[in-house]
């Protein structure tokens, strides 16, 4: 491997990867996804393997929808709370 193939996130400090991965360089992604494979996963978006992309939009469209849902309902449902009934 010569010294323009070498992605110089790889030895940089784990810190300046993760804030310049979080900043989008795609560089940073990689190694951290390298480096820390669950820490890059949970703080950025997990990696859709090829021929999922469409169960990864149906499952976000699942979850946009049922939080709309819930929003939609009055505030003193929300959690549960049952409106008490006046004597």
């Amino acid at each position: 491997m010569n010294a323009a193939n070498v992605n110089p996130y790889m030895v940089m400090p784990i810190d300046r990867v993760r804030s310049d991965a979080t900043a989008g360089v795609r560089l940073a992604v990689e190694a951290w996804r390298a480096r820390d494979p669950d820490g890059a996963t949970r703080e950025l978006h997990p990696v859709v393997e090829p021929g999922h992309e469409q169960e990864q939009a149906d499952r976000t469209r699942r979850i946009l929808a049922a939080v709309g849902d819930y929003q939609k309902k009055p505030r003193h449902l929300r959690h549960g709370h049952k409106i008490k009934a006046s004597k």
